[in-house]
């Protein structure tokens, strides 16, 4: 009876004391290592437009220029997708300061910088975007309405970008119509690598003060992407055109056409302030060679998480106008919209 109860009381002191090594053992935990030599611990949420979150149980949620990241490991399984591949789900693997791959898991290895990876844990399909809305009302001495409205989205998917837009103008004084245009257009870009794609597009436009009942355009080209990160996104491209006008009171046009486009955005303050600019131009070589420009531009203040406050300049130029109407016409908008991020 003694050595029964000296064995269960040894095999119970044995029981505790592996309970205690497990307890007192660290959690596993992912670890990024940076440029200035620093060692951060916690879990890889993902990597996408160069900037690396990690979710830590000492400041929350952390967010890294991937481009100061030297090597990491992950204890857990993550997605990453690099140029010209599908995604790999790894485990267990650990990146070197040279770019040394190591899959546990796998037993193998490949030498791969980390400046190849583009993204880490991404979704398969994304959204972003914006929506706004203005307008005034006035009346007494004169009467005055106006009204405008935007919407601007961009889908993400592997190797592929399309960005819908819509606008809508429309103003009156005195019982006279000052303004009334619209425009929907869609582009689609396939990246055949990191920055350069090609882009084949769409776009409707009516005017009633140019007198325009329906300008329709079809074409392609290609693209280069300068930048697209948290802070900065600039992309241009260029390309051919085919062009179909109506108006009120000339023949209808068709032309091919020469065309580029421009689109520029920066973040003046993180997730406050963001200044954009965005044109398009394009020369309609039958149509008297024709030079249209459009450019949007303006101010976009953040007021309440995603809620915005927006100002806008807006530039329409066209040198071979409808008889009887003008080159240019311009517009000051001011509004308020949701960003989605």
């Amino acid at each position: 009876m003694r050595h029964d109860h000296a064995s269960r009381l040894l095999l119970w002191q044995r029981a505790m004391l592996l309970l205690s090594l497990w307890l007192a053992a660290p959690a596993l935990a992912d670890e990024i290592y940076v440029e200035n030599g620093d060692r951060l611990t916690g879990t890889i949420i993902k990597m996408e437009e160069n900037l690396l979150t990690l979710q830590t149980d000492y400041g929350g949620e952390i967010k890294i220029d991937w481009k100061k990241v030297q090597r990491f490991t992950a204890t857990t399984p993550v997605n990453i997708l690099f140029p010209g591949e599908s995604r790999d789900v790894l485990h267990d693997f650990i990146y070197g300061a040279q770019g040394q791959r190591k899959i546990t898991e796998a037993g193998q290895g490949t030498a791969t910088p980390l400046s190849d990876i583009t993204a880490i844990n991404l979704d398969p399909f994304r959204m972003a975007g914006t929506v706004s809305i203005g307008g005034n009302n006035t009346s007494g001495n004169s009467n005055t309405k106006a009204f405008n409205s935007a919407a601007r989205l961009t889908f993400y998917a592997y190797r592929q970008r399309l960005l819908v837009e819509g606008k809508y103008n429309y103003g009156q004084a005195n019982d006279q119509v000052t303004a009334r245009n619209s425009l929907a257009s869609l582009k689609h870009n396939y990246f055949v690598s990191k920055q350069v794609f090609i882009e084949t597009f769409g776009m409707l436009e009516k005017d009633a003060l140019q007198a325009l009942q329906l300008r329709s355009t079809i074409g392609s080209g290609l693209g280069y992407q300068f930048f697209e990160t948290p802070t900065t996104t600039l992309s241009l491209s260029a390309g051919l055109a085919y062009v179909n006008e109506h108006f009120d009171n000339s023949p209808k046009t068709q032309t091919p056409s020469g065309r580029w486009s421009l689109r520029w955005e920066h973040s003046l303050w993180p997730d406050r302030v963001k200044v954009f600019h965005r044109q398009e131009g394009f020369w309609d070589i039958n149509a008297g060679n024709a030079f249209r420009f459009n450019a949007d531009q303006g101010l976009r203040i953040t007021v309440y998480k995603n809620l915005f406050f927006n100002v806008e300049y807006d530039l329409r130029l066209n040198t071979q106008p409808a008889p009887g109407r003008k080159k240019t016409d311009e517009a000051m908008i001011f509004g308020v919209g949701y960003e989605f991020r």
